[in-house]
């Protein structure tokens, strides 16, 4: 199943990277585009930032037992706006819209290839992943920001290990 996270978080990140080379976010020093998968960052990186996408990952399950592998994951992904200083923060909602905006179109194509990165190289593993259109929660606004989690569902076929 890392492959198939792995290779779902990639694919985002690759995608933001180019479609939004100014959204990132700065950790150690170091500016990486705006996507955290919280099971695999610091603390530090996963207190959440503004204007970032944060990717959490539920269990997974067959999706129709005894008839298929075919397996699914949800994946949720965090996001909230603060809005702009220039607006004094009274453009957050839009600024949240934008991100769904973008968010739809990281999704799209909704497929890639699964591939093994524990080498550090991707090795391609012969099998797809893709996965359903997000689904919106309702926008929940705090004193300083705006936010709304989306939940996607990735479909896979396991890795076996055959010893």
């Amino acid at each position: 199943m890392q492959a198939t996270k792995d290779s779902f978080y990639l694919t985002l990140r690759d995608r933001l990277a180019q479609a939004d080379p100014g959204r990132t976010i700065t950790v150690d020093g170091i500016t990486r585009p705006a996507i955290v998968v919280v099971e695999n960052d610091k603390p530090s990186v996963t207190a959440q930032q503004q204007n970032a996408f944060y990717l959490e990952w539920g269990a997974a399950h067959p999706v129709r037992p005894a008839i298929s592998t075919l397996m699914a994951m949800t994946c949720t992904l965090s996001y909230s706006s603060a809005g702009t200083d220039q607006n004094g923060g009274l453009d957050r909602g839009r600024m949240l819209g934008g991100l769904e905006a973008e968010l739809l179109g990281l999704c799209s194509p909704a497929v890639t290839q699964k591939n093994d990165y524990t080498s550090g190289n991707p090795v391609y593993l012969g099998s797809n992943i893709f996965w359903s259109q997000p689904t919106f929660g309702p926008a929940k606004a705090g004193p300083d920001c705006v936010a709304r989690e989306a939940s996607i569902t990735v479909y896979f076929y396991p890795e076996v290990n055959q010893t």
